[in-house]
């Protein structure tokens, strides 16, 4: 039977964990967040529920509403891959408008890394670009970036160590990625606790660590935890570098060097993402986590 592709058309969609009730109604829990232009495999399909299961671009699974799906060919998603048409929405939000001057009405939000086509440019800075919802408007050319990662995890037909091989293709030298990884985690600061979240709205611990390395190119597991199969590997906490990752009983933060690490949490304190010392004597150390740390990873 032919795999079943799909694109994100809704501004986001959640990943939940059942597939919920016939009415519609799902009382399972958030699992993870995608957003639009994001493509996933349908796994399965059950006609007179809402919620369909899905594989994502990442290898996570998770059920969502059907109505938020729209169903694409082989072809056509091989042929998004095309990265001088489709772009990523570079900035937190960016409203898609209905003329190419900042007078003009929205016609959809796109969050962080929502995917759109590029059309033709505009004056002044504009561009025309179509949603995955297959809304037509202007943005600024400005806030578009070039994707790093793709959906060739989808697209193959051999998918063993497919994660694993991502690094060998990174153009960037290893002091420049461990920059890119901070700065992009960084982008986040500020943010609210959102359990499940990636977007400026709302992001979670290993949704912060997530997105941060997608902005640069590689795909990581989601959750807070090292899956054998993706690039994470455990290292000494010692060898603790810029960009590297913490993990704590349930939670994963994104090292900053020099003590310092970022991280999305739901501590009554700080409910959102906020920067913390490893270091006992700062003010800023969070000594419940300091003494729980578990292990330390990289993908350097």
């Amino acid at each position: 039977m032919e795999t079943q592709l799909a694109l994100i058309t809704a501004e986001h969609a959640y990943l939940r964990s059942g597939s919920g009730e016939k009415d519609g109604s799902n009382r399972t829990g958030i699992e993870d967040e995608i957003f639009s232009g994001w493509a996933v495999e349908i796994l399965e399909d059950e006609p007179e529920k809402a919620y369909v299961k899905a594989l994502t671009h990442y290898g996570y699974e998770g059920y969502i509403r059907r109505s938020e799906l729209r169903l694409v060919t082989r072809e056509e998603l091989e042929e998004r891959q095309d990265k001088s048409r489709f772009f990523r929405i570079g900035i937190s939000e960016a409203d898609l408008l209905d003329q190419p001057k900042v007078q003009g009405l929205p016609r959809e939000l796109l969050l962080k890394n929502s995917l759109v086509e590029y059309l033709e440019d505009a004056p002044d800075g504009w561009c025309l670009v179509r949603s995955a919802a297959g809304r037509e408007g202007y943005i600024h050319k400005e806030n578009l970036r070039e994707r790093r990662e793709n959906d060739g995890f989808l697209l193959t037909r051999d998918r063993d160590g497919y994660f694993l091989k991502q690094q060998a293709e990174l153009s960037e030298g290893e002091e420049a990625f461990r920059e890119k990884i901070a700065a992009s985690a960084m982008e986040f600061l500020g943010t609210q606790y959102r359990w499940g979240g990636k977007s400026s709205q709302g992001i979670d611990c290993s949704g912060l660590a997530f997105m941060s390395y997608l902005d640069n190119g590689l795909l990581i597991y989601r959750d807070a935890s090292i899956v054998e199969g993706y690039p994470i590997r455990k290292i000494p906490a010692e060898a603790l570098k810029k960009g590297d990752l913490i993990f704590f009983p349930g939670h994963v933060a994104v090292y900053l060097g020099e003590g310092k690490y970022i991280h999305a949490t739901g501590f009554t304190k700080t409910p959102y993402v906020t920067v913390n010392s490893l270091r006992r004597e700062d003010p800023d150390c969070r000594q419940d986590l300091v003494d729980k740390i578990t292990e330390c990873g990289s993908v350097l």
